[in-house]
């Protein structure tokens, strides 16, 4: 994304990152008197040399996960005490999101592109540090800042409650109290982008598989189930708010665009476990959004 900005290819007045950042597991990398080992995946992968060893940690890293080299007796000792494989946790998204930061200062501000990003539910605590302390990217979580081109931004990284209790998740209520208490600070709603983590309810933005009460999948006939597992409050800030564009993110499985009434509404649908990362091109007049496709790599 962030090459792809630096070069001008798709001519983008502004970059808007919806949220997930972060990874979901830690891959302890062992080494030993023969070399380096892991597993990725369910699959025994090795490495012999240094060479080997930062190709594992690409690999590792690509699916957005996170490599840490240890001994034998430290994979024990971490395993063992939950405080301090929680505080290496934290430690590694901290600094792995305080590189991308950088990253995005190194190689955009020449091009004076901004970006503008929130986090997600599942994004711990621990990254905001980075986030705010950025000198190019802008956390516009909680936030209605203005962009180009006379247009505002409101963003929010929450979610609705979701079966896995994640950092970020907030009731009903509280999600729509604090988008319309946000949305009374935006100057125009027809010039103002929704960049917020979770879809609305019911959109078609936020399908997902159904899981019982034990978290597997529900199935009829042989087909998975699906339904909507968007926001309520979600739904009704666009429908009264009637912003522009709606950004969104959350639910990767149901990637694509949707007429809300007067709202442009998307979700890229990234699927980084899989090596596919996708955004939206949106063209945007004083007539309102123009023209919107996806693209991916």
């Amino acid at each position: 994304m962030l090459n792809a900005t630096r070069m001008g290819l798709y001519g983008a007045d502004a970059v808007l990152y919806a949220g997930d950042l972060t990874g979901k597991a830690i891959v302890p990398i062992l080494s030993t008197n023969e070399g380096y080992t892991t597993t990725l995946l369910g699959v025994n992968r090795s490495a012999r040399d240094e060479k080997e060893l930062m190709d594992l940690q690409r690999d590792i890293t690509a699916i957005g996960y996170y490599p840490h080299l240890m001994t034998p007796k430290e994979f024990e000792e971490i395993g063992e005490d939950p405080e301090k494989l929680s505080d290496l946790f934290n430690k590694l998204i901290h600094d792995q999101v305080a590189l991308w930061m950088q990253l995005a200062a190194d190689r955009l501000s020449d091009s004076k592109i901004p970006l503008y990003l929130i986090p997600g539910n599942d994004d711990p605590w621990a990254i905001d540090p980075a986030l705010n302390a950025s000198e190019y990217a802008i956390n516009v979580d909680g936030k209605v800042v203005d962009m180009p081109g006379g247009l505002q931004v409101l963003g929010l990284g929450k979610s609705s409650p979701t079966p896995w209790n994640t950092p970020r998740e907030v009731s009903e209520d509280d999600f729509r109290h604090e988008i319309f208490g946000l949305a009374d600070q935006v100057k125009d709603p027809r010039k103002t982008i929704f960049l917020i983590h979770c879809p609305p309810f019911d959109s078609g933005l936020d399908t997902a598989p159904m899981l019982d009460k034990n978290f597997n999948l529900t199935t009829s006939a042989g087909d998975v189930l699906r339904g909507p597992v968007g926001s309520v409050g979600v739904r009704q800030g666009i429908d009264q708010v009637k912003p522009l564009l709606s950004v969104h993110g959350h639910i990767h499985e149901s990637g694509g665009e949707r007429r809300l009434g007067d709202t442009h509404a998307i979700n890229p649908g990234s699927e980084a476990a899989y090596g596919i990362v996708r955004g939206y091109l949106v063209d945007v007049s004083s007539n309102g959004v123009e023209r919107s496709f996806r693209v991916e790599g």
